[in-house]
């Protein structure tokens, strides 16, 4: 009540002046209500009286005030920690976007110099495919370039991106890759970190339907519930390889899970599981909430 009322007659106080007032008032209504109950009214002669109470309620203020100090001490050094936090994950997440940058303007050049051999290659033998090639290297080159501008794109573009990765290795494959892309009624507008999705196919080629005799096929599956985004790519290939963790335009599995902690709090994840029926399935899940952050914080940064 002594605190509200000050704080209530001098509202420019500080907290720690407000909790010395405090103190101080206790100390002297509590004197007075312990003499009063000791000592009786009628007993009163002298201040002398009062110095046994008034030593006691000195010490139990002094030890109340290094409590209540204490105390504060405690909350603002708590406090001070949350910031230092809030800045260190501020700045992990500019370091991580900076590295994301430096990925997407890097297409892996073995890639893109077996593109440009198989299109010369091709264009005596099947000029049709050999156009269709480039044409498609052409988009994902186009597609590559606008996203390294951006810190968040759409899964409209990341589709787009990997389905003209796609279709260059069928070219190339023939028919030993097919691949299907399902997106379930998802809006392809919603926002996702780039370079999620497009290492997850990249494995699922090198080191699931190439080294297959008889190739094989691959699925990207798009789903959503009320809390999450679900992107899953599988294979029918050869199954998990030692050689995965590292490949796919040097991005392995684990630098992959760390954007995921560093962009979405612990609250995403990447999961990779080798089904009975042989090949690999990746799943990605992406809180949808958060990714609506992260598509704001990267206009601001825009």
């Amino acid at each position: 009540a002594t605190a509200r009322l000050t704080t209530y007659f001098f509202p420019s106080l500080s907290y720690r002046q407000v909790n010395v007032l405090t103190v101080l008032s206790a100390m002297v209504l509590g004197t007075a209500n312990a003499f009063y109950w000791l000592s009786g009214p009628d007993t009163y002669q002298s201040l002398a009286e009062m110095k046994p109470v008034i030593m006691l309620a000195l010490l139990f203020t002094l030890i109340c005030f290094y409590y209540f100090y204490s105390y504060e001490q405690k909350l603002l050094a708590q406090h001070e920690m949350e910031q230092v936090r809030r800045k260190q994950s501020e700045q992990e997440k500019a370091l991580v976007l900076s590295q994301l940058r430096q990925l997407q303007s890097q297409i892996e050049p073995h890639f893109l110099f077996n593109t440009l051999a198989n299109a010369i290659a091709l264009i005596d033998q099947d000029t049709a495919k050999a156009k269709l090639m480039l044409v498609r290297l052409t988009d994902l080159l186009h597609t590559n370039l606008h996203r390294t501008r951006a810190d968040v794109t759409t899964l409209e573009e990341e589709v787009g991106l990997i389905s003209a990765y796609l279709d260059i290795q069928q070219i190339r494959l023939g028919d030993r890759l097919s691949y299907q892309i399902i997106s379930n009624d998802v809006s392809l507008t919603l926002p996702i970190p780039p370079f999620l999705i497009q290492p997850l196919v990249e494995n699922a080629v090198y080191y699931g339907i190439e080294p297959k005799g008889e190739g094989g096929a691959i699925e990207l599956h798009i789903e959503e519930d009320k809390q999450d985004l679900v992107v899953q790519v599988k294979d029918n290939g050869k199954g998990i390889q030692p050689t995965m963790s590292s490949g796919g335009n040097g991005v392995s599995l684990e630098n992959i899970r760390g954007r995921l902690v560093s962009l979405f709090d612990n609250k995403a994840s990447l999961t990779i599981k080798e089904p009975l029926e042989g090949g690999v399935t990746a799943t990605i899940r992406l809180p949808k909430a958060q990714l609506m952050t992260l598509q704001e914080q990267g206009e601001v940064h825009g």
